[in-house]
């Protein structure tokens, strides 16, 4: 696949996540951290060329993870998704 067609694939892969974690009915909802630690988790144990392709498209989702979550993402939460972010926006890290 081509790094656009990459691209699109990841976005497609969040929004359609997003939407089945919204609508899925749950009895106990995990806590938003342990989200944000998954997250980072599966993000870090990219190939390193899958995280430089997905960077751009990635960086923006946690953009707007840290706009929608102003009220909600407690400081510590916030810097890890901040810490995230700023890895996306260097390319992927190494």
């Amino acid at each position: 696949m081509s790094k656009e067609e990459n691209r699109e694939l990841f976005l497609l892969a969040a929004k359609t996540g997003a939407l089945e974690g919204y609508l899925f009915e749950r009895r106990d909802v995990e806590p938003l951290s342990s989200w944000i630690e998954n997250i980072g988790k599966m993000y870090r144990d990219l190939p390193p060329a899958v995280k430089k392709e997905i960077a751009p498209v990635f960086a923006s989702v946690l953009k707007r993870i840290l706009e929608y979550g102003t009220g909600v993402l407690e400081p510590g939460l916030r810097e890890k998704v901040e810490r995230m972010l700023q890895e996306a926006s260097e390319g992927g890290g190494t």
